[in-house]
């Protein structure tokens, strides 16, 4: 019975002592469960941390995750509730990580083009936002790849690169609301891996 990625929600930084009966208790307070899909080991047979619950309805999505993510806290670990990457198009980005700041882009260069540049590389998660630093004397853009692997070897091939006449600048975003820490770190990369293990982002 394949799972309906429409009406799924990943349920992350679940503690081992997680049961599925309790994720299931949980979950039935706020919508009607249909199923829970909690993926083990295959070697140690533990749980890995995470978790995919499938509701009856996209509201009842959207109604789970307004209600259960980060204010519910499980054997002290608060749970990361949201859309899977297939229904991306209608819940908004779920996996932006793999994100990457571009400085010093030409004047004459558009969204279009800097998806067609870095789109060689692999598929975006959403369409580049272009912006301007420094009064508009420095033109940006943030490029969101769906995994570390493609967003890796843009920054290798792009960083410091002539595009339209000017040295490029590529490097991991900073993280919002965390001073100091970009995207591309050792836990990011490691749920990178679990998620494409585990079908919420595809490894292509």
């Amino acid at each position: 019975m394949d799972q309906n990625t429409e009406c799924t929600v990943y349920v992350g930084n679940l503690d081992p002592q997680v049961s599925e009966e309790l994720l299931y208790e949980l979950f039935v307070q706020v919508a009607p469960v249909c199923r829970i899909r909690y993926p083990k080991d295959k070697v140690k047979q533990e749980h890995q941390g995470f978790a995919f619950v499938e509701l009856f309805s996209e509201a009842d999505c959207d109604f789970a995750i307004k209600s259960l993510n980060n204010t519910v806290s499980l054997f002290g670990k608060v749970l990361k509730v949201r859309r899977t990457l297939e229904n991306a198009k209608n819940s908004g980005p779920v996996f932006t990580r793999a994100k990457l700041f571009v400085k010093n882009l030409d004047s004459t260069i558009d969204a279009t083009q800097i998806q067609k540049l870095f789109g060689k590389f692999g598929p975006l998660a959403k369409p580049p936002q272009l912006f301007t630093l420094k009064d508009g004397a420095l033109r940006c853009a943030y490029v969101y790849f769906t995994t570390f692997r493609h967003s890796d070897e843009a920054l290798e091939k792009l960083n410091n690169q002539i595009v339209a006449n000017r040295i490029i600048s590529v490097d991991y975003a900073f993280k919002e609301g965390k001073a100091g820490e970009k995207h591309g770190d050792p836990v990011e990369r490691l749920l990178d891996e679990e998620a494409q293990k585990h079908g919420v982002v595809k490894p292509t």
